[in-house]
């Protein structure tokens, strides 16, 4: 035997066990990219149902009773349609459910004022290890949280009509929404309680009143928050807002909009977020002034339901019934007065 061939034998005897351990760490490697996947996989479900929980709880706060079933009625409907893989867990018993309430501080947020609250519900989702087990890894569980904060609405696009924030508005019952010189705000030269639309376009006063075929741009235009000082749109005719809500020619006022559909069936008990009988109103503090230069600090809002308008006789009247409503997506001020109308937002 050649001393070539002795050396051919050597060299296959190095390379096989090289082979051996590349093929081993190859296989690892594939393995461990295979159960990160599953990884990455489980956390955005369970941060998708953490958020979806958050959210259903969120909305029924500052009941607790209320709204821990509803983010576990979250969590157990997502299991009902997941695949067996993804079954997650959460359990209000092992402090998976959280609560804050009134002038407590929320991790990650920062106080709440006294008419805030907040709920922060924690998912689990284990997750077996397929090819992992090849090198002892039997597992992990994966964890994701969301809290959600319900608070006072901090801005919104308005009906441009103000209404006296000290009034004690009770929810459910009838209050007579027009100011002209009373019934909470006597004598105010010329202000018959409506206000000069926040972007001095006074043009668009009746579309903003109607709420309706407004561009975007308009809507933000006339958005409005907490603390601004609106001025008064004096003397304003009553054919004039009989137009915007109670009854039009072109069937576009607030009333007649309301009597078709989908909105024929609506009550105040049980109606649908969208009809035109839902007006958002700012809740003013008188500061001075008369005419076109009266002047109001918005303080709250407030949502109601018209349940009726007389403005073809004097008394002239719009009769609103005072609704907690809930406005998802706006912006929310934790520190400000409760109004009854509200948002959530989410905090990761």
């Amino acid at each position: 035997m050649t001393n070539g061939e002795y050396r051919n034998r050597g060299n296959r005897g190095v390379i096989i066990p090289l082979v051996a351990l590349i093929l081993v760490v190859l296989l690892g490697a594939v393995a461990l990219t295979v159960d990160i996947g599953r990884l990455a996989i489980a956390a955005q479900i369970t941060q998708d149902v953490a958020d979806a929980a958050a959210l259903a709880g969120g909305v029924a706060l500052p009941n607790y009773v209320d709204a821990e079933p509803e983010a576990l009625r979250l969590v157990n409907g997502n299991n009902e349609s997941a695949q067996q893989a993804f079954q997650v867990t959460c359990s209000a018993d092992d402090g998976d459910i959280a609560f804050w309430g009134p002038n407590e501080e929320v991790p990650a947020f920062g106080p709440l004022g006294a008419a805030a609250w907040a709920i922060r519900v924690t998912v689990h989702l284990p997750v077996s290890y397929t090819f992992g087990r090849v090198l002892g890894l039997e597992g992990a569980t994966v964890s994701r949280s969301c809290t959600v904060v319900r608070m006072p609405v901090g801005g919104v696009p308005i009906t441009p009509m103000w209404i006296n924030y000290q009034t004690d508005y009770q929810y459910g019952q009838v209050q007579q929404l027009l100011m002209a010189d009373g019934p909470h705000y006597e004598n105010i030269p010329g202000s018959f309680g409506w206000l000069e639309p926040p972007s001095g376009d006074s043009s668009i006063f009746l579309e903003l009143l109607r709420g309706y075929n407004l561009t975007p741009e308009q809507v933000t235009d006339n958005y409005v928050t907490i603390d601004d000082i609106c001025t008064a749109y004096p003397g304003l005719a009553v054919g004039q807002w009989r137009k915007a809500l109670d009854a039009a020619p072109d069937g576009l006022a607030r009333m007649d909009r309301a009597l078709g559909e989908p909105w024929t069936d609506d009550t105040f008990d049980d109606f649908q977020s969208s009809n035109p009988r839902l007006v958002i109103v700012p809740l003013c503090e008188y500061l001075g002034g008369s005419g076109a230069g009266a002047e109001f600090a918005i303080h709250a809002f407030g949502a109601f339901y018209i349940e009726s308008i007389n403005s073809m006789k004097k008394p002239y009247s719009i009769n609103g019934r005072f609704i907690q409503y809930h406005l998802p997506g706006v912006g929310g001020d934790p520190l400000a007065p409760e109004s009854g109308l509200w948002t959530t937002n989410m905090v990761k």
